[in-house]
């Protein structure tokens, strides 16, 4: 199949229009390009309105298509009323839920407030997400729902605790909304990325860890690819294997080891 097939293909099922969350940069950012490579512009929403309108004119500089930014704040509990006014007029074929909050530290030193903001991001933007658009999805026979998890998602991270919970959240509901819309013409899948080069990444100051990330559009245009396929993707040869052979040890033992490891992070992030 050429390139121009499958862009064809991809437009036909996802088209006209996809969402994208947490749009203004790493991997949110790549999947606004790797959608405009395949013909589809993105609606981008994140909080800040100077990077959406940074990657909307990327998009536009090197695909030559508009897209539209709404910022807005996913742990903001009207969200979805101001989201769905802003694209009353739009055809929405595929759903990108990537934003994300991932404070690190000790869960008992965390403010409330905190931890209250990763939840509202992390799950309960992707749930209002599902309810809003996937019924429309199922009703015409075609669409995309993708979420954007983390190989944290496979068991409890110390020190990255309801981070961790969140997004085995969004793989365990993915999952199930796989499985409830096989053969409806509705894809779901769950990318479950490991470190991946973005700003988050370089806030971290994981070098010391020799840690080697992937690049943010090897992510996006995997994922793409798999849409359609199964229910969550690892990206890289090297994260799944590594997953595969974590998932072998006993829990105790791997949550054990990880700790010293993401307490590391977290003082190095300070």
């Amino acid at each position: 199949i050429g390139v121009s097939q499958m862009t064809a293909s991809f437009n036909q099922r996802y088209g006209r229009w996809a969402i994208v969350t947490g749009a203004s940069s790493g991997i949110g950012e790549a999947f606004a390009y790797a959608l405009a490579a395949r013909g589809v512009p993105s609606i981008l929403v994140a909080r800040n309105q100077d990077s959406l309108n940074r990657v909307a004119s990327n998009v536009f500089e090197n695909h030559g298509l508009e897209c539209r930014t709404l910022a807005l704040d996913l742990a903001d509990p009207n969200f979805l009323s101001s989201l769905l006014d802003g694209i009353r007029d739009y055809d929405i074929g595929l759903v990108v839920g990537n934003a994300a909050y991932n404070p690190v530290g000790s869960f008992a030193d965390m403010p409330y407030d905190m931890i209250m903001r990763m939840i509202d991001v992390n799950t309960k933007a992707n749930v209002a997400l599902a309810n809003a658009f996937i019924p429309a999805f199922k009703e015409r026979g075609r669409g995309g729902f993708l979420l954007v998890g983390s190989t944290e998602s496979f068991n409890g991270m110390p020190h990255s605790a309801v981070y961790s919970a969140t997004k085995a959240f969004v793989l365990s509901f993915g999952e199930a909304l796989w499985g409830e819309l096989l053969g409806s013409g509705v894809d779901v899948c769950v990318v479950l990325p490991g470190a991946t080069d973005t700003p988050l990444f370089a806030s971290r100051d994981l070098g010391r860890l020799k840690i080697t990330p992937m690049m943010p559009g090897t992510v996006a245009e995997l994922s793409l690819n798999y849409l359609g396929r199964g229910p969550y993707i690892i990206p890289g040869f090297g994260n799944r294997w590594g997953q595969r052979l974590m998932r072998r040890l006993p829990r105790a033992f791997l949550v054990k080891t990880v700790a010293p490891i993401m307490k590391q992070i977290v003082d190095n992030s300070k």
